[in-house]
């Protein structure tokens, strides 16, 4: 059972939850699956990874990336008919402030899926913000619900966990299977903003009330500038002929200096 152990306020609810992790179906609200496109541009950046979800955030000085949940992990991203080749070795884990592993991977894709960079979240947003919720499970499907508060939580039989947001299922959609690794989005009036990777279901608690069944969305707000971070360190890294004419460069001025000192 998932348990909320803390006092609420108006803007977060604090506490420890236990997360089961999506494995069947998609997307509901209510017993309707929502599978045609919104209209949003946030449906264009959601697609599949080893079964589960994905979110392609663009494209940064020649590197492309997916973000998905850790107990997702990298695969081959399928977006729009197109499969792009997960890049080896490029897995990145996102960490909690005491080192424990947020449920986030973060992995390059060998080519450019020709869609502008998403915006990341920069802060919490309050509650009772209206979000779309997008997944890939059993097929690509989406729903809306509104932001119920915020908690410390794990995601069960995993290593993973850290700061989530919780949505429940009485006020709109909930992910179900597959749906993990999927985006939560909400709109600031100009662009459609991630603002979270989703990442489990199950019964919610707030002391002795029963809220009943809610979804866990990794806050991204806690991650974004570790995310944004982690890949400027990689994008930055020059293309190996680039490095190595930087070498070759600097091995020849080392030789001249030699030489003047040798006269």
């Amino acid at each position: 059972m998932l348990r909320f152990s803390a006092k609420a306020s108006w803007f977060f609810i604090l506490g420890v939850l236990l997360a089961s992790p999506f494995t069947v179906r998609a997307i509901v609200t209510g017993s309707t699956t929502d599978t045609s496109d919104p209209g949003s541009s946030a449906w264009n950046y959601v697609g599949t990874v080893n079964g589960a979800s994905g979110v392609y955030l663009g494209a940064y000085n020649g590197t492309y990336w997916v973000l998905t949940a850790g107990h997702v992990g990298l695969g081959d991203f399928t977006l729009a008919g197109t499969t792009y080749s997960a890049v080896s070795g490029s897995a990145l884990s996102i960490s909690n402030i005491d080192s424990s592993l947020a449920d986030l991977t973060l992995y390059q894709i060998g080519s450019s899926a020709g869609l502008s960079n998403l915006t990341l979240v920069s802060s919490d947003r309050p509650t009772g913000t209206s979000v779309e919720m997008i997944g890939y499970g059993g097929g690509k499907s989406w729903g809306t619900n509104t932001i119920y508060g915020y908690t410390n939580y794990t995601v069960s039989n995993t290593s993973f966990g850290g700061r989530g947001i919780v949505t429940l299922a009485s006020d709109g959609a909930q992910g179900v299977g597959g749906d993990s690794g999927g985006g939560m989005f909400y709109y600031n009036g100009s662009t459609w903003v991630l603002s979270g990777i989703l990442s489990g279901v199950g019964t919610i608690t707030n002391g002795s009330t029963d809220l009943g069944n809610g979804t866990i969305s990794v806050d991204l707000a806690s991650y974004s500038s570790q995310i944004l971070s982690d890949i400027s360190a990689v994008s930055a890294i020059p293309e190996p002929a680039v490095l190595s004419l930087g070498l070759g460069s600097a091995m020849l001025g080392l030789a001249c200096w030699r030489r003047r000192r040798a006269s």
